[in-house]
């Protein structure tokens, strides 16, 4: 779907509403600094911003037709200026130099704004970010910079009481799911999968939705937990060799038994089928929930969380799977 105007975008009504009065009623600021998790719009608010700055309609704005906005859309406005950097992890101060700091000089070709985007501004070294704080101090009166980051700690103090900060929040599962379903051609199941993994984030459910890996993993701990019980111990851990070797896609299985638990023990709570995530696994879900104490169902979900946290900072990947795992198989038999 092509996102010309805010009515177009998905959520952060707040950040929508700010821009568009700034950009309507003449009140932009010279520097903005937009954080939030990846994957929640961020790129497209500015870029919508900065269209807004540059549209020609005496209407809404952007409108999304006039000459401005297709160039915005395209991507080759002359005055919508996306800065780019030589290395793939550093901004460098010369990028600063080059792209903004001699640039901003230079007045604008057409309306009379000058924008400028620094997306993963956190990857910009002190010295960048000292570069920058001029031309965000004593900017030309043309001149907006929007500063997009996941990590505004990142940025010096100096940088960030120069600029005015907002931030993307996230959206609720429904939203999302929605947005999939009208939107990325979902089907509802997979769609509530995916909203559910997404922290809120729209970007990252797409990304998920047309995932091969995700549907993989998926798929694999699912039948792995389901089969747990009538597996030898060594398949177990092969299945734990292999997840360890790639942190991000272990913490992604994690979150898939800890989202299984959950629906769980949503349903032995009676909260019913509507709630669950894994909807296509409601059998297995109600003939779990009657065979398993909450004692056990919470000391599974501590678990998970306990080894998410020791997974952050560096620990055994593969011995705190096993662990887990057998836990599952075999669960602790009180006495």
């Amino acid at each position: 779907m092509e996102i010309n105007s805010f009515a177009d975008f998905v959520g952060q009504e707040r950040i929508k509403d700010y821009f568009a009065d700034a950009a309507k009623n003449g009140r932009a600021g010279h520097a903005y600094i937009l954080s939030g998790m990846k994957g929640s719009g961020r790129k497209t608010l500015a870029r919508l911003f900065g269209a807004s700055l540059l549209c020609t309609s005496k209407e809404e704005i952007p409108c999304g037709i006039c000459r401005s906005c297709k160039m915005v859309m395209s991507g080759n406005h002359p005055d919508l200026i996306t800065v780019p950097h030589e290395k793939p992890a550093t901004i460098s101060v010369e990028d600063i130099r080059d792209h903004l700091v001699s640039d901003i000089l230079i007045k604008p070709y057409y309306k009379g704004r000058k924008v400028y985007i620094i997306p993963d501004c956190e990857m910009m070294t002190p010295q960048a970010q000292n570069a920058l704080l001029k031309s965000i101090e004593e900017p030309p009166s043309y001149a907006v910079t929007i500063l997009i980051t996941d990590n505004l700690s990142f940025l010096l103090p100096t940088v960030r009481s120069r600029c005015t900060c907002l931030s993307t929040v996230p959206l609720p599962d429904g939203v999302v799911k929605d947005y999939l379903i009208k939107n990325e051609g979902a089907g509802e199941k997979e769609a509530s999968v995916c909203a559910a993994f997404s922290g809120g984030s729209i970007g990252t459910a797409a990304r998920f939705l047309h995932s091969d890996t995700f549907r993989e993993d998926l798929d694999k701990t699912l039948k792995l937990i389901k089969r747990s019980k009538e597996l030898p111990s060594n398949e177990i851990f092969a299945f734990a060799k292999e997840a360890a070797s790639d942190k991000t896609g272990l913490l992604q299985i994690l979150d898939i038994i800890l989202y299984l638990y959950r629906d769980i023990l949503m349903f032995k709570t009676q909260e019913g089928r509507a709630s669950l995530t894994f909807i296509d696994e409601t059998g297995y879900i109600e003939s779990k929930a009657r065979q398993t104490d909450y004692d056990e169902i919470g000391r599974v979900i501590k678990s998970i969380e306990e080894l998410k946290g020791r997974l952050r900072s560096n620990a055994n990947a593969e011995a705190g799977l096993d662990v887990l795992l057998l836990d599952i198989s075999e669960p602790v038999i009180k006495i």
